[in-house]
């Protein structure tokens, strides 16, 4: 379920549009197991400062098509990570990621 800052951008035109030209683009195919797709997830997550950025939020190189259980799993994850982050359990650095001038999403190198 969509977060309540992202909700009228779920429900949009042009999100619909982006969504099934994922879709599309993965033949309807889970990127990760190989099901039936269902959903289509942001890979950088949609948060409330980066949800005006269509270079975020509406670029075909930042989703990935998944089923239902996948994107699930996926998002579990995520929360686990909030809770290993909360009681200072995380000891792994996750990469960053920025967009390049061409629109392509590339790991940031450390300074």
């Amino acid at each position: 379920m969509a977060r309540a800052f992202a909700k009228s951008f779920y429900h949009s035109k042009e999100w619909a549009k982006v969504r099934e030209a994922a879709l599309i683009r993965d033949g309807y195919i889970c990127a990760r197991c190989g099901r039936v797709a269902d959903d289509v997830h942001h890979i950088i997550h949609l948060t409330p400062e980066n949800i005006g950025d269509p270079r975020v939020t509406m670029s075909l190189d930042n989703l990935e098509c998944l089923c239902r259980e996948c994107h699930m799993r996926e998002h579990a994850e995520d929360k686990a990570d909030g809770i290993r982050r909360q009681h200072g359990l995380d000891t792994v650095k996750m990469p960053k990621y920025h967009f390049d001038a061409d629109g392509y999403l590339v790991e940031d190198t450390p300074r």
